[in-house]
């Protein structure tokens, strides 16, 4: 199962006042304290639901530094690169 990561809630106003990439969710970019930056980030109400290219949200919201939408689309609702890796890995 998925676990959601809420976005810190200074960053969740300036979500709001962005537009939507797609009905009800925003591709966004993370940056995290430590440097490390993701590019393509889906939110939805409030939460990170998906990082492209990891199973898992591989960050804490105490690690996020900035949040930024780029509307960077990608089919996430279709099936995540590492998915379809593990698909094929069992096949």
């Amino acid at each position: 199962m998925k676990r959601l990561v809420p976005i810190p809630s200074g960053f969740v106003d300036h979500l709001k006042r962005a537009g939507e990439t797609g009905i009800g969710y925003q591709v966004v970019s993370v940056e995290l304290l430590d440097g490390r930056s993701f590019d393509q980030v889906v939110t939805s109400e409030g939460c990170v639901i998906e990082v492209r290219g990891f199973k898992e949200i591989p960050f804490s919201p105490e690690e996020v530094a900035s949040v930024n939408v780029n509307h960077k689309r990608w089919n996430f609702r279709g099936g995540s690169e590492v998915r379809a890796k593990a698909r094929a890995a069992t096949a």
